[in-house]
């Protein structure tokens, strides 16, 4: 099949373009021919080869334009990876010009659903859902909050889980390469930012007893926030660990992780720790590929981490709380076993997970969506053909009619 991601894209730094890479890779490896539709801000610079057409985020006619563009190129199906940041107009409602004119198949990717939406992300959401064949999200909680907030209905809603990658390295390997053999690691990694807890972690790894514990925050800061305050928020990060003694025990590794190196930290880690404050987070690449690494994860309770760590593949912590978390850590230190039995559920249930499953549950759902298309096709092109054949009689039999009556 032929089909069209539509999302920001490498090497654009945002969760939703490693995801749009992503995506477009594990289809790729599935035999399908995929090409990339870029939302771009002018930070991305050049795009690799499968990016075939680009919109400028704040121009709108570019969506329509783009629409126009698709209708002409034949392909099967699109998928649009949908977040209000990407998009232009009131909460991103610019791309609602693009949803409402193309002629193919639109499946549109819910990164975010919020359960308190403004008049507004109500409206996008509604419309989108209006002008797509499937919507999919990556929890059941997004389903139920959709028919439940939305009244969108079920028939509508599909769900697929967030790709997790293959690991080509062991943990040990892992280790030796980082120089962290003789460590308790506990990693987070992400673009830094304001309102993502890390100030909670760094805290909480001041009341850790372990001599041999380490937390290292992998990640620059993103690139929105450099263009607005600069280095001030990793700066604070920083002084705040020098100011509680922790030069040593907290690492920062400034850098835009890479595939290989983001791979080598995860298998590195003991420990994972996503320690959001807000709960209505409906997804986290990061922790989805912190449970495939095999990490014991430990999180905040936002709806995700809720969804993905129940049945004890991982720790929840209570918001904005350091010394819950630090229990959470000293009591995994304290017991081996209990992190081993976290560390082999969170590897068996990403198994489930892994990008290339989750390609093929995408081509599935994009081969039932066209297939009852063709359907359709056949049969209006059936019931044309049988008026063709019935009108000529239609005429014939009035035209005998006419003829007895006179």
């Amino acid at each position: 099949m032929r089909i069209l991601i539509i999302g920001t894209y490498l090497p654009r730094q945002c969760g939703i373009a490693t995801f749009t890479h992503d995506l477009y890779q594990s289809l790729i490896k599935n035999n399908q021919q995929v090409h990339i539709l870029a939302i771009q801000n002018g930070t991305e610079g050049h795009f690799p080869k499968e990016v075939v057409h680009t919109i400028e985020q704040q121009n709108k006619q570019a969506y329509s334009n783009a629409a126009k563009w698709i209708n002409k190129q034949e392909y099967d199906a699109c998928i649009l990876q949908h977040e209000f940041g990407i998009f232009a107009g009131d909460a991103g409602n610019y791309i609602i010009e693009l949803a409402k004119e193309i002629q193919i198949p639109l499946i549109t990717n819910l990164h975010t659903v919020l359960e308190k939406p403004n008049a507004h992300e109500y409206t996008v959401v509604r419309e989108l859902a209006q002008y797509s064949r499937k919507i999919t999200v990556m929890t059941q909680r997004a389903i139920d909050m959709l028919s439940e907030v939305y009244e969108i209905p079920a028939e509508l809603l599909y769900l697929i889980p967030h790709g997790i990658p293959e690991f080509k390295i062991s943990s040990q390997e892992a280790k030796e390469y980082l120089g962290l053999e003789d460590k308790t690691v506990m990693l987070s990694f992400g673009l830094l930012g304001r309102g993502k807890g890390f100030e909670v972690a760094i805290d909480a790894v001041s009341k850790i007893n372990s001599d041999n514990f380490v937390y290292i925050i992998l990640g620059a800061t993103h690139p929105n926030v450099l263009l607005q305050e600069g280095e001030s928020y990793k700066n604070g990060l920083m002084q705040q660990a020098a100011d509680l003694g922790l030069n040593g025990k907290v690492i920062f590794v400034n850098k835009y992780a890479s595939d290989s190196l983001l791979h080598t930290y995860l298998k590195a880690c003991d420990l994972y720790v996503t320690p959001y404050p807000n709960a209505n987070q409906m997804s986290s690449g990061t922790l989805t590929f912190a449970l495939g690494a095999g990490a014991a994860v430990l999180s905040t309770p936002y709806w995700y981490a809720k969804d993905l760590l129940a049945d004890g593949r991982g720790c929840l912590f209570d918001f904005n709380n350091p010394d819950s978390l630090a229990d959470c850590i000293n009591n995994l230190l304290e017991n081996p076993k209990s992190m081993m039995e976290y560390r082999r559920k969170a590897l068996k249930f990403g198994k489930s997970m892994s990008w290339t499953n989750v390609g093929k549950k995408q081509i599935k759902l994009i081969q039932s969506i066209t297939t009852a298309k063709s359907v359709k096709k056949s049969v209006v092109k059936e019931l044309n053909a049988l008026k063709n054949i019935i009108q000529p009689i239609n005429i014939k039999l009035l035209g005998q009619k006419s003829a007895i009556n006179h």
